[in-house]
């Protein structure tokens, strides 16, 4: 069986590999969205309302039957992003507010996270690590180029963090350094990057030695 979120419709479906759907969740004020999966048989989705990225909340559900266990996270999110589970606990990449937020399985908010990055965006954690990579930067033409001389590399590093959101790592494309990075995965003790260059299409990247 396999989870997939559909936004448009403001579902998600547990189904079989020939397509017959198992069990199905359904919210029908918001759209759903990056469902990742927690041992225990967790499954957590972001939920969030068009129009007001303060509505941002999470919800865990059982993974074989997409009954809902637990909601939480409203008032404390704001343009959620991606999720990523380390441990027992889950953190989620809380975009306006610069910051990742942690909770626990059954959503108690147990810290924030901040660091020397900008508008986390994608994220995925293996073996005590956290992978984060920022929204791109698009320089307003008001904007002063020395505001912030980090800005400029949000979406062109993917960033290592402890779990307590320390740097411990910077990476960088080996030989394009203006490449964009458009997703992340950690998969067999490798990390996963999709990647795009601003003239051309979109490639992957596969980091090894995690």
């Amino acid at each position: 069986e396999f989870i997939y979120a559909s936004d448009a419709t403001n579902e998600v479906y547990c189904v079989t590999h020939d397509g017959t759907e198992v069990a199905k969740y359904e919210d029908p004020d918001k759209g759903i969205a990056y469902p990742t999966l927690a041992p225990g048989g967790l499954l957590f989705c972001l939920l969030y309302e068009e129009g007001d990225d303060e509505q941002d909340e999470i919800v865990a559900l059982d993974a074989q039957t997409l009954q809902l266990r637990h909601r939480f996270g409203r008032g404390l999110l704001n343009g959620a992003q991606h999720l990523a589970v380390a441990g027992d606990e889950l953190y989620v990449c809380d975009n306006n507010n610069d910051r990742l937020q942690v909770f626990s399985f059954t959503g108690e908010h147990r810290r924030s996270l901040t660091g020397a990055w900008r508008r986390p965006w994608y994220l995925c954690s293996a073996k005590d690590r956290l992978y984060l990579i920022e929204e791109e930067y698009v320089r307003d033409e008001e904007e002063d180029e020395d505001d912030d001389p980090a800005a400029p590399l949000q979406g062109r590093r993917i960033l290592v963090l402890s779990l307590q959101g320390d740097v411990l790592q910077v990476v960088t494309h080996p030989s394009e350094p203006a490449v964009i990075f458009s997703s992340i995965c950690c998969f067999d003790d490798t990390l996963l990057a999709g990647q795009r260059y601003i003239q051309a299409g979109r490639h992957a990247i596969a980091f090894q030695g995690l």
